[in-house]
């Protein structure tokens, strides 16, 4: 078996590194997207309700509900306790 190879492919020219920025710069760009963040965050805080009352509504009938949660929740729920006893216990 005889391997040629190709010498006229050109070599891979190398990348250029990003360009610099000062530490000065990137602190300043830093800062500024968190405050913008903060200002957004601070404002959405602020429109949003104490509490929602379609949520509340809802969980107050889901908890008034004798079948809720459903019987195959909590005996999956329990096997997951079980399991995760059982694997504290052996350690």
């Amino acid at each position: 078996m005889e391997i040629h190879f190709h010498s006229s492919v050109p070599p891979v020219g190398t990348v250029a590194p990003p360009p610099k920025t000062s530490v000065r710069q990137a602190q300043s760009d830093e800062q500024l997207v968190t405050l913008e963040n903060v200002q957004a965050l601070r404002s959405a805080l602020a429109n949003t309700p104490d509490s929602r009352p379609d949520a509340v509504a809802r969980a107050t009938q889901l908890v008034g509900r004798v079948e809720y949660p459903p019987p195959e929740t909590i005996q999956k729920i329990s096997h997951l306790l079980a399991m995760h006893l059982q694997s504290e216990s052996q350690s």
